[in-house]
């Protein structure tokens, strides 16, 4: 008989068992660990800069546990240990439209993104875009009420106020739109363009002391003439000036323009109108002549035709 008792062979039986649980146990940690997996990737702009502090959150579909990380200052990402499951993912920054997706991840494997970010529209932008649409298809009612929803996602756009002033003047709504052109020029104070913009409405409503402040300020922050919207300022302020009967300031301006373009038919007939007020005949003459000759046919050449006839009757 084997020298080993019941005793022994009994113990050696459980010995047996527990090295088999622990096999098992063993067996079982390590498919656990064949259950994660990796995600790595990078964040980027449109045009491939890398984009820090952008959030990736993982939702897991069935349980709705989450779990959030964040792209470094390259633009990397990289995150270990998931469970190889399926998840709702989203990717999101400040400023840029978020991306949304589910994902599945496999055991064992690393899983590599590449998430180029675009740009979010601002607010309103949706409403502005239906603004210019009806504008340019010659829906001022439609504009108005475009740019008016707009406004109200918006307020701190300037352009937004300029396009519903735009909008208010080719309805005849001089008021509504200095007030609009008002706000824009106060949220961009150095913005020539919408100063011009202001002086033209003011002109509209004969606010003729306003306008000149409004044209002034703007062709002190855009003093070249070769500026088109600058050179346009400068002539109507002549005219402006003009209107107020403060000629040596219509003749300034007048000659600034002429100066800036020597072929110009509206400073030339602007210096006419102003010597002719002045009672400086001569003058007058020369530069009514000087349109007639060089821009034969214009509404201009008109204008000076006649007033040449007026003044040679005296």
């Amino acid at each position: 008989m084997s020298p080993f008792s019941v005793r022994d062979t009994v113990n050696r039986g459980l010995v047996v068992a527990l090295a088999a649980v622990a096999l098992l146990g063993g067996a079982s940690a390590a498919s656990g660990q064949m259950e994660l997996a990796v995600i790595t990737g990078t964040c980027t702009d449109e045009a491939g800069t890398p984009l820090a502090g952008v959030s990736l959150r993982l939702k897991d579909v069935e349980r709705g546990s989450e779990i959030v990380f964040q792209s470094d200052k390259d633009g990397h990402f990289y995150r270990r240990g998931l469970k190889a499951i399926e998840y709702e993912f989203l990717v999101d920054k400040e400023g840029y439209q978020p991306i949304k997706n589910r994902l599945k991840l496999t055991a064992g494997m690393d899983k590599r993104f590449n998430f180029k970010l675009v740009k979010a529209a601002p607010p309103g932008a949706e409403e502005f875009a239906k603004g210019v649409a009806a504008f340019n298809a010659g829906d001022a009612a439609g504009a108005i009420a475009a740019f008016e929803a707009a406004v109200k996602k918006a307020p701190e756009a300037p352009e937004v106020h300029v396009n519903l002033a735009l909008a208010y003047i080719r309805v005849k709504r001089s008021s509504d739109a200095i007030v609009e052109l008002e706000k824009a020029s106060a949220l961009a104070p150095n913005q020539p363009r919408f100063l011009f913009q202001l002086g033209g409405a003011y002109v509209d409503a004969k606010q003729y002391p306003k306008a000149i402040t409004a044209f002034e300020s703007g062709l002190k922050l855009q003093p070249s003439l070769t500026d088109p919207l600058a050179f346009e300022a400068t002539l109507t302020l002549g005219a402006v000036y003009f209107a107020a009967g403060q000629m040596d300031q219509a003749v300034e301006r007048f000659g600034a323009a002429l100066a800036a373009k020597p072929d110009s038919a509206a400073a030339k007939l602007g210096l006419g109108k102003c010597f002719a007020s002045k009672g400086e005949t001569d003058k007058a003459l020369e530069y009514f002549q000087q349109v007639m000759t060089s821009a034969p046919g214009t509404p201009e050449a008109a204008e000076a035709d006649a007033f040449i006839k007026a003044l040679k009757k005296f």
